[in-house]
């Protein structure tokens, strides 16, 4: 990362505003339901393209990790197959260039279609759910500093 260490240093790649976190997360989010293992080099480039909080583009991508890979993409392609009005194959998985070259050729259209329209799904719902969430802490806080100082100055006029 040593030849983009000036371009990493811009305080918008970093900085902690609703607008930012929130759109980069979303993106995240998309980019977590790429059926190939780029989500964190795609994602810090894209966060770097549209000027998006790195960290939280990488906080979304992380939904897809070892342990939910496989359900969130048997999900993609039983939903793609579904739209396109396909029966469902069985899957059967295995990490050898042999599978890639010959199992992904019938199922690739559904597994893409399912990908996009769960990503787009999760990275609407993210956004609004984190937009909600810190609206939500920011009226609490508003509310505690408020009532705070109401009884802060209602405690001085007893004393």
């Amino acid at each position: 990362m040593r030849p983009f260490r000036l371009l990493l240093e811009h305080p918008v790649y970093w900085s902690l505003n609703r607008r930012n976190v929130t759109r980069a997360f979303a993106l995240g989010l998309l980019i977590a339901f790429i059926p190939a293992p780029v989500h964190l080099p795609t994602g810090v480039l894209l966060a770097l393209l549209l000027r998006l909080n790195i960290p939280a583009v990488l906080a979304g991508t992380l939904l897809t990790n070892p342990v939910t890979a496989a359900p969130i993409f048997v999900a993609a392609y039983v939903l793609g197959c579904t739209l396109l009005g396909l029966p469902a194959r069985p899957i059967t998985f295995e990490m050898s260039w042999e599978w890639w070259s010959t199992a992904l050729a019938p199922i690739w259209k559904p597994l893409l279609l399912g990908c996009l329209v769960l990503g787009a799904s999760a990275s609407i719902a993210g956004y609004i759910a984190l937009g909600a969430l810190w609206h939500a802490s920011l009226v609490l806080k508003y509310h505690r500093r408020k009532g705070g100082g109401a009884r802060g100055a209602s405690d001085d006029e007893e004393k």
